[in-house]
């Protein structure tokens, strides 16, 4: 398995665990995207720079028969490594300590700033359905 910014090439297999994990709204070819492959892609996380010096930690996902293989934090690394700026994050509780180890703290939504949310509410991560609570995070 090897970590490496994925190339226009690499994007079918992008959209493909996207798309095997009902994330098939995203948008495969937006952003920066660092991935994870053993074969096939395994992993992914997405960076999209919404203003200088700011961006958004969007699409981390790790297929799930390859979970707790340390693959996520591995993505990670490579993604923080590769921006300077301010990284913010929508996630679930679930999540909240795995961002944690990269330095990541949680924030009110009140606080973002406003390329952050427009970038949020235009993805419906902002405002989620009845019964879904997001968290937002930031680092550095």
């Amino acid at each position: 398995m090897f970590i490496t910014r994925a190339t226009r090439h690499d994007m079918k297999g992008v959209q493909e665990l996207l798309d095997g994990h009902g994330w098939g709204d995203s948008e495969a070819s937006r952003g920066t995207t660092f991935i994870a492959k053993a074969g096939k892609t395994v992993g992914m996380v997405r960076l999209i720079e919404v203003a200088p010096q700011t961006v958004v930690v969007d699409d981390v996902l790790v297929r799930e028969d390859k979970r707790r293989e340390g693959i996520g934090t591995q993505l990670m690394q490579a993604a923080m490594n590769s921006r300077g700026g301010t990284l913010y994050l929508c996630c679930h509780d679930d999540t909240i300590d795995f961002y944690k180890k990269f330095g990541f703290s949680l924030v009110s939504p009140d606080t973002l700033p406003e390329p952050v949310s427009d970038y949020l509410a235009e993805t419906g991560d902002l405002t989620p359905e009845a019964g879904h609570e997001h968290f937002f995070m930031t680092a550095r």
